[in-house]
């Protein structure tokens, strides 16, 4: 019997805009028989994309690439109004599973004036920033990864600040400091999600406690990795895995106490095969 002990954070695991994205998708395929197209990605866990291409859902880079008239899913990312339109264009029937809370980041963006700067604190290229950049009122658009790029920046008369969800709330903040240090007068109302903030939150409880931190989701998943570098920041060995095949017992070498947690979009029935093969190995 295992000397271990597996501590799992709470709250973890799936949010609401998860939640209601996936309900969304399985209402979809229960009432029709045809193809359903998903465009980039419903949200970012593998396993539940595994589990949705073999129930026949067809992922999409492009609208371009759906048939017109067909079924299209936008994503709990959200996407842009261009893509909206060019959907639109094609006749394609949408079912929008865009997070409720990064609609509203969207709606943010679109209430910047055109004459002000947009400071976007975020990863260039996820579909979450992409969605927000074209939402916005301002063609002057900044994008900023740390703290330290503020100092990058050029010089700005009336910036405005917000944040991808997914992030740091830690960093988030460290971003805010420095931009309201160098621009007095820049407005900051931009907030992480306050599921992201708990999961982090219920991770910096924890951690200080273990030996090793385990984060369930996909290495693509902006928040899995945020509760990693969380774990990190605490001063203990942290992981993400995206398996319980990847628990090795060199992982586990000299281990007593394994911290938990899961990100937004990674589901009970993985957090609970990884919690058994943390005590196996």
């Amino acid at each position: 019997m295992s000397e271990r002990t597996v501590v799992t954070a709470e709250p973890c695991g799936f949010c609401s805009g998860v939640r209601n994205a996936l309900a969304m998708i399985e209402k979809k395929m229960v009432s029709t028989s045809e193809n359903i197209y998903i465009l980039k990605g419903l949200i970012h866990n593998n396993g539940i994309a595994s589990e949705l291409k073999k129930s026949g859902c067809i992922f999409v880079d492009d609208v371009s690439l759906v048939p017109p008239g067909a079924e299209v899913v936008f994503g709990a990312h959200g996407v842009s109004p261009e893509v909206r339109s060019k959907a639109e264009n094609r006749m394609l029937r949408i079912t929008d599973a865009t997070c409720p809370l990064v609609a509203q980041l969207q709606e943010a963006a679109q209430g910047v004036a055109p004459w002000q700067e947009l400071i976007l604190f975020g990863h260039p290229g996820h579909p979450e920033l992409e969605g927000v950049m074209g939402s916005a009122g301002t063609k002057k658009i900044f994008v900023v990864r740390s703290a330290a790029e503020v100092a990058e920046l050029p010089e700005l008369d009336f910036p405005v600040l917000l944040v991808q969800t997914t992030l740091s709330h830690t960093e988030a903040e460290k971003v805010k400091k420095a931009l309201k240090e160098r621009f007095p007068n820049a407005e900051t109302p931009g907030n992480i999600c306050r599921a992201s903030l708990l999961r982090q939150q219920a991770v910096e409880r924890l951690a200080p406690e273990c030996d090793l931190f385990v984060v369930a989701g996909s290495r693509h998943s902006s928040n899995a990795n945020r509760l990693r570098e969380t774990a990190e920041r605490c001063g203990v060995k942290a992981v993400l895995l995206d398996s319980p095949d990847e628990v090795t017992p060199e992982l586990l070498a000299g281990v007593r106490k394994i911290g938990l947690s899961a990100a937004a979009s990674t589901p009970e029935s993985q957090i609970e095969a990884l919690r058994k093969r943390l005590l196996e190995v």
